[in-house]
């Protein structure tokens, strides 16, 4: 696993090149192996507390969260990817880089389309498909909780096979 130092690196990623990075990077990390993502989120936990507003600190956490899993799950962890929190005068962004499958690229910028057109709704439905699955199975409710319940932008830059979510608000 990374070292969890505040700053590993100001928008460059040793391992994959460049990074997209908003304003300076509070935290940047690039894994080569899945992470112990329980450690990793109990630190950005702990970090943002110490920095933000109750309130803030906990959408940061929550869109990490969300955007760690969704890396974990629907990514390809044969390569690396990253993490960055990063601060701007009035704006915190969370990023996550991960390389993926273009079918599955592809339904993120569907589900982040349907986000932008009718958040609310789109929260509603993706939590009701939640609650009435057997198996669990939470299927794009990460970004809608994201963009409902922490109130922050979802934009995606993609490179080929690798995808960046970015999730930002005001201070």
């Amino acid at each position: 696993m990374a070292k969890l130092d505040p700053v590993l690196s100001r928008g460059q990623s040793a391992a994959s090149g460049a990074f997209p990075v908003l304003g300076e990077a509070l935290i940047h990390v690039t894994w080569d192996a899945s992470p112990d993502l329980e450690q990793f989120l109990g630190f950005i936990t702990a970090y943002t507390k110490g920095r933000f507003s109750n309130s803030l600190a906990e959408r940061v956490t929550l869109a990490s969260t969300e955007l760690l899993d969704n890396a974990v799950r629907y990514g390809s962890l044969a390569r690396d990817f990253s993490y960055c929190l990063a601060m701007q005068t009035t704006q915190v962004s969370v990023s996550v880089r991960n390389a993926t499958m273009p079918a599955r690229i592809e339904m993120l910028v569907a589900q982040l389309r349907r986000l932008e057109a009718a958040p609310g709704q789109v929260y509603t439905s993706e939590l009701e498909r939640s609650m009435g699955s057997a198996s669990g199975r939470r299927s794009m409710l990460g970004l809608a909780r994201i963009r409902h319940e922490a109130e922050m932008q979802i934009g995606v830059d993609v490179d080929v096979n690798e995808v960046t979510v970015r999730a930002q608000c005001k201070r």
